[in-house]
């Protein structure tokens, strides 16, 4: 039996390019007072979230093997603290989405096309850590200090 093509039927809204000036939208779970902390003030500007924050500064102590660091510790053992971490990044994450699926928002949504790939990242990392120094170090293949 031959292959009959069936012509596509389906209405498709024409897509219009958004020209205007594009606008910025903020975090606002990252920012929550209870994910703020005094050694990641010092370390980073204060137009970085505080979510954002604990990402940096916890890749990079992994990144040098800097195992025993009492911001890794606390990340690793504290699960209030990791689940608050990840929760700021999903609901952040929502609210981007929406943003980027309402149409009537085009100079938002560049802006909010950027803060979810970073927000995904973010929780993607904390999501991954494991729950003790000796996993983490396993999976990185390295001797604990």
């Amino acid at each position: 039996m031959p292959l009959k093509v069936i012509k596509n039927t389906l209405q498709q809204k024409p897509t219009v390019d958004y020209n205007g000036p594009h606008k910025q939208i903020e975090l606002a779970t990252c920012w929550m007072p209870y994910l703020n902390n005094p050694l990641l003030n010092k370390l980073y500007k204060e137009n970085i979230s505080f979510t954002e924050r604990w990402y940096l500064e916890t890749r990079r102590l992994i990144n040098e093997g800097m195992w025993n660091h009492p911001l890794l510790t606390s990340v690793l053992l504290d699960e209030d603290l990791k689940a608050r971490l990840i929760k700021s990044t999903i609901i952040d994450g929502a609210v981007m989405r929406t943003i980027i699926n309402d149409s009537t928002l085009p100079e938002f949504q560049m802006s909010a096309s950027v803060n979810l790939k970073k927000l995904l990242k973010w929780c993607s990392f904390f999501v991954s850590l494991p729950d003790s120094h000796e996993t983490l170090v396993a999976l990185n293949d390295q001797s604990r200090d």
